[in-house]
């Protein structure tokens, strides 16, 4: 028997795998679109290399695991049962009197295990992944942009600074610079005909030639013919604040303290936080068990679908998914619940769906 269950969990995990580098490629790359849109409103394409761009992509894949999972586990059930049936294995396995409860027995304990592993990715690696992805976008990032990179003919808000740039010059030189410099009297203003990037001692500093320099007092302004001055420099962006960068005993204390708060003020932007929170935890708790619930429903279903083929297969698996979203999506009511109504609801359509398949590994066997 071990033998035979080695070798229907080692028919499952080529196609699983397959099916979730391509589906991991596809929400990974709409994650790393998201994340560019953003990015490149304030931070010039030109300052970001491919390294960064896969570094978001990394970050990103722990906040899917949760949908990736349990649809690459379902489809490599499916796959795999449908091809036992084409080849006649599940008739020959019948003949010589192995049940058909323990083929899909594995099968729900590794939905089992999978579930375990969801859980401890979304308890631990996503909150991890999360605060990396925002230093990255919220600080690395930003200050790695210099005034030479910035696009031309626009106006800039280079930390507390206003900067125009004409245009630039293949060889790097800025051309029609105007940088205005924030003050509690007033503010600087610098003109220059053409400024240049340079080092000294390690700090950036801009050197401009053939400009004119207005303090907040225009009566001491000059003109000058070369003049270096501290190059504008950018300051780390606020980072958001997320429930996706907690784990969930975080996200359960956060949960009380809203809870404290909006008894004490029934203020109605506390109780949008507090229902977000509890959601959140919901989620944390009821994506894991995806994984055992289209295992336990989709076993007897794969392997009673004899020689139907792997179009019907897959179809069956995608039909049971959108099963799960569309039972997910009625439960979700638009109203603050407490928290064990709001987790009870949250696991409604895996208990739905494990409850279904319990009754369809209870009838497997019957012709």
């Amino acid at each position: 028997m071990r033998l035979l269950t080695r070798y229907i969990l080692g028919k499952i995990w080529p196609p699983a795998l397959l099916a979730a580098l391509v589906i991991s490629f596809v929400v990974v790359g709409g994650a790393i679109r998201t994340e560019m849109r953003a990015i490149t409103e304030r931070i010039p394409i030109g300052q970001m290399a491919v390294m960064d761009i896969m570094r978001i992509g990394f970050y990103a894949l722990p906040t899917m695991v949760g949908y990736i999972f349990p649809i690459t586990f379902l489809l490599g059930i499916m796959f795999v049962f449908s091809r036992l049936a084409q080849h006649n294995e599940l008739t020959a396995m019948k003949a010589a009197g192995i049940p058909l409860k323990r083929i899909v027995l594995p099968v729900v304990v590794l939905g089992a295990v999978l579930s375990m592993v969801a859980f401890a990715v979304a308890d631990r690696a996503q909150p991890w992944a999360y605060q990396r992805l925002v230093r990255l976008v919220t600080t690395e990032l930003p200050l790695r942009m210099t005034v030479d990179a910035l696009p031309a003919g626009v106006i800039h808000e280079v930390g507390d600074c206003r900067v125009y740039l004409g245009r630039r010059e293949a060889d790097g030189t800025l051309r029609d610079v105007v940088i205005l410099q924030p003050r509690e009297e007033g503010a600087n203003a610098f003109y220059a005909d053409s400024a240049r990037l340079i080092t000294r001692e390690g700090d950036l500093q801009l050197e401009l030639h053939n400009g004119y320099f207005i303090p907040s007092d225009p009566k001491q302004h000059f003109s000058f013919e070369s003049l270096v001055n501290s190059a504008p420099m950018p300051k780390p962006m606020k980072a958001p604040s997320a429930s996706e960068g907690l784990t969930l005993a975080a996200l359960r204390q956060e949960e009380r303290r809203l809870a404290d708060l909006f008894r004490e003020t029934e203020a109605l932007p506390v109780g949008t936080a507090l229902r977000n929170m509890r959601l959140e935890i919901k989620n944390r708790l009821a994506f894991p068990l995806m994984c055992l619930a289209v295992s336990i429903v989709g076993a007897p279903l794969g392997v009673r679908a004899k020689r139907t083929g792997q179009s019907y297969a897959f179809t069956l698996g995608l039909g049971i998914i959108g099963l799960y979203f569309i039972l997910r999506k009625l439960v979700e009511l638009p109203m603050l619940l407490p928290l064990s109504s709001t987790i009870a609801l949250g696991q409604a359509p895996n208990i739905l769906l494990c409850l279904l398949g319990l009754a369809l590994i209870w009838r497997v066997d019957r012709v």
